[in-house]
């Protein structure tokens, strides 16, 4: 039933958050990271967090616009969701599947590498979604007890953009290929918002890519096992039946 899987839905993504505030490792690993990032990024000439955010600081416009965009992008995510279960019906449990396994995988990465975001540890970053208060962003200017904050590897803004788009693609490839690619335009504008906002480092997309091409991965995977499990568990069904028909054979 449609409000089960909502039901299961929701919880699940508040335990989520639970369980990712409960994993914060704190400072100063996180700032330690957030560094080794910082230099590694030097090192690949990938550095372009300060003056992205540079860029966006020059226009109101862009302040504002990258703000809310940030904010409010990974409603996309459910939308997604009622839309596929709507009028995919055949797709959803597939797609939804993706979902949950690149949500899990978030889960051991950032205990793992905790890492403070470009806006807490790298100078001159300005924080400009905090300063204008762009949808409650100043309650998230600094670390506190039910968030976890210095958890930038991998960016899950990210990853479940990427899902959004990798589902839409994948319900209207056959039918609509043109919408169906345009779709991907989504994530890529999203990397350049994270990047701009302070919020992520380079490194933090790649990982948040990452983390969808692994889920999907996986899913398929588990999908092929549990398809050639179907055949073997239909054989051993109908001997048993053949056997209380036939007892005597």
């Amino acid at each position: 039933m449609w409000f089960v899987e909502g039901l299961l839905l929701v919880g699940g993504y508040v335990a989520f958050g639970l369980v990712r505030s409960a994993v914060d490792r704190g400072n100063p690993a996180a700032t330690d990271n957030a560094r080794f990032v910082q230099r590694l990024e030097q090192t690949l000439h990938v550095a372009v967090e300060y003056p992205f955010n540079h860029a966006a600081l020059e226009h109101p416009i862009a302040v504002y616009g990258t703000g809310y965009f940030y904010r409010l992008c990974i409603l996309a995510v459910p939308a997604v969701l009622i839309w596929l279960y709507l009028r995919h019906p055949a797709r959803y449990r597939y797609l939804r599947n993706v979902l949950v396994v690149a949500t899990l995988i978030d889960l051991p990465l950032v205990w793992l590498f905790p890492e403070s975001p470009p806006r807490f540890a790298q100078n001159g970053i300005v924080d400009y979604i905090a300063d204008h208060n762009i949808v409650g962003g100043a309650s998230l200017r600094d670390p506190n007890a039910g968030l976890n904050l210095l958890a930038a590897m991998p960016s899950m803004h990210i990853a479940w953009t990427s899902w959004s788009a990798y589902a839409v693609f994948v319900a209207l490839r056959r039918r609509h290929p043109r919408a169906a690619w345009l779709a991907w335009l989504f994530p890529v504008l999203t990397a350049f918002v994270v990047l701009a906002t302070g919020h992520h480092y380079v490194l933090d997309i790649v990982a948040g890519v990452a983390v969808l091409a692994v889920a999907i991965a996986l899913t398929r995977w588990a999908g092929r096992i549990r398809r050639a499990r179907r055949p073997a568990a239909g054989q051993i069904a109908e001997k048993s039946r053949s056997a209380r028909l036939n007892p005597s054979a």
